[in-house]
């Protein structure tokens, strides 16, 4: 009787997860549809692309951002509630890029981010390598 009753509650929390999870979805293709036209709208107006490479690189990958976060949210729902730790890695590098790419004035932060992406890059090495080993 008492495990009915841990396995209702987990149940419910399984549902309110599931409906945040849709919500979080449809915000985030909300930001990704408002960043695709900003970078449409930027690319159209714009006559001297040189000028302003900033402003469109960080819309590019701020469209990349989204749209990766767009990823785990359909990755959870496909893989039953897990997303893969791979998927994290991969979105800490496309932002830690992006922070390189607008924000370069610094030269000791800028070193920073480009050792944190290596960091990424090994710990995303590692992690595929045992998980290789692990299915093998």
């Amino acid at each position: 009787m008492r495990h009915e009753w841990h396995q209702k509650i987990a149940n419910y929390f399984e549902y309110v997860l599931n409906i945040v999870m849709i919500c979080i979805g449809f915000v985030i293709f909300g930001f990704l549809l408002r960043e695709i036209y900003n970078l449409a709208h930027l690319l159209i107006t714009i006559n001297d692309m040189r000028a302003h490479f900033n402003e469109i690189t960080e819309a590019t990958l701020a469209v990349f951002l989204f749209f990766e976060f767009m990823s785990l949210v359909r990755e959870y729902f496909i893989k039953d509630a897990h997303i893969s730790m791979e998927s994290f890695l991969y979105i800490g590098v496309t932002a830690l890029i992006r922070a390189i790419l607008v924000y370069h004035d610094q030269t000791t932060k800028t070193l920073l981010l480009a050792i944190s992406i290596c960091l990424l890059v090994v710990a995303l090495t590692i992690y595929r390598f045992f998980r290789e080993k692990k299915i093998k």
